[in-house]
């Protein structure tokens, strides 16, 4: 394995691998910070090997949706890990008012992606309220940069 691809896949966490289908470039969330059965958290790195970034600018905060999705995803591996939910795939289905207080996630930052799954109608609709914020070792270090209300479809795989 050449060092430059090494290096892309540290950048990593192999418990994602195992949890959420998502593989480079579009795997967009770095690492599992918490998951159980009804809420997760991730780490991203905004830096120039993120995908979306732009020298000088960073990633748009309108990407912020997919890392709340990615990090929603993880939910729904842990569950299925643990052999509580039947394999399904899950259909981003909109979002609810996501708001972000900037308009670039800033280069050198970290963030810290939180989602809880606040209903589940059925075995076909969940949704779950998620934030955005500077990820650091306190509980909480900052206003949200973003937060938004995601819908998602379950369609069960057969």
């Amino acid at each position: 394995m050449s060092e430059e691809k090494q290096k892309k896949n540290n950048r990593f966490d192999p418990l994602l691998f195992e949890l959420i289908p998502h593989r480079p470039p579009m795997l967009l969330i770095n690492k599992v910070l918490e998951v159980d059965e009804r809420s997760s958290s991730s780490l991203v790195y905004v830096d120039e090997q993120a995908s979306f970034f732009e020298p000088g600018m960073g990633v748009p905060a309108w990407i912020g949706l997919e890392y709340m999705g990615q990090t929603a995803a993880l939910i729904a591996g842990h569950q299925l890990k643990k052999g509580l939910i039947e394999p399904h795939l899950g259909f981003l289905l909109g979002t609810r008012s996501y708001k972000s207080t900037c308009d670039f996630f800033a280069e050198g930052t970290k963030l810290k992606i939180s989602c809880k799954e606040k209903a589940l109608v059925g075995d076909d609709l969940a949704t779950f309220d998620c934030v955005i914020e500077y990820y650091c070792d306190k509980a909480q270090c900052s206003e949200p940069l973003a937060q938004a209300s995601l819908s998602v479809f379950r369609r069960q795989s057969h």
